[in-house]
């Protein structure tokens, strides 16, 4: 009779039980795919999205062929606005276009209106070809399961903030962004932890609102939902859309 080590069959076992895990687990990109489209993003669809956000009135206009956004804000009596797109941008005053002379200034500019709509249209935005995907481990948050989706840019495609990561919780069952954490190494670099609240459906589209955490010791970004759940944080500012239109 042919003696076989028991060892070998808890090592099939092992590779058997890995396979059936890794069959059955989406992948990252599909997880973002369910997430894009709960929240009522369709990859074929033009949608023109407005909204207001601490004084300044932004429009996103957003399609398969490419993005057009553009923050209107008032100073010292003047009406200002900046558009931009891929590749793109254009400051005009009083509906003037004039050059913006330091570069510099026009990077500011357009990195703050492009980071406001993104943030505001999560979860679409988190599936350009530019960005790596990478499925961490699953987690629980206040006894809801999780999963944990970290996103980095290249360098062809991630503009001057390739290194900036980012990651965010899906929810298991609803397969919406209830938190997401980034850190960012512009302006001396630091980390962000938001928590989803006041989620409400505007003609077909899911928005929702944040509350903006940090932390004052050195953690990086994938590691902030242990943060959260040990109290470590400490809130800095909410972030909170109003009069919020979709045009379909």
């Amino acid at each position: 009779m042919i003696r076989i080590n028991p060892s070998v069959f808890l090592a099939l076992a092992w590779v058997m039980a890995s396979s059936s895990c890794s069959v059955n687990e989406p992948t990252a990109q599909q997880i973002l795919n369910s997430a894009i489209q709960k929240h009522g993003y369709k990859s074929s669809e033009a949608l023109e999205i407005q909204f207001d956000f601490r004084g300044n009135h932004y429009n996103a206009r957003i399609s398969d062929k490419g993005d057009v956004y553009k923050r209107i804000s008032h100073e010292n009596g003047n009406e200002l606005e900046d558009i931009l797109t891929s590749n793109t941008y254009i400051r005009r005053v009083n509906q003037k276009e004039v050059k913006v002379i330091e570069d510099s200034l026009s990077n500011v500019l357009a990195g703050d209106t492009r980071s406001v709509v993104y943030f505001a249209l999560l979860p679409y935005g988190t599936n350009r070809e530019a960005m790596s995907k990478h499925l961490m481990p699953s987690i629980k948050i206040k006894d809801e399961s999780y999963y944990k989706v970290e996103v980095t840019y290249g360098k062809n495609g991630g503009g001057k903030n390739f290194e900036n990561i980012f990651v965010y919780w899906v929810n298991q069952n609803t397969h919406t962004i209830d938190y997401l954490a980034y850190s960012y190494y512009i302006n001396g670099g630091g980390v962000r932890f938001r928590e989803a609240y006041n989620r409400r459906e505007v003609n077909g589209v899911l928005f929702q609102d944040y509350i903006n955490y940090t932390i004052d010791s050195d953690f990086p970004a994938h590691e902030l939902d242990y943060a959260f759940q040990t109290n470590q944080l400490r809130e800095i500012s909410r972030i909170d859309l109003e009069n919020i239109q979709v045009i379909r």
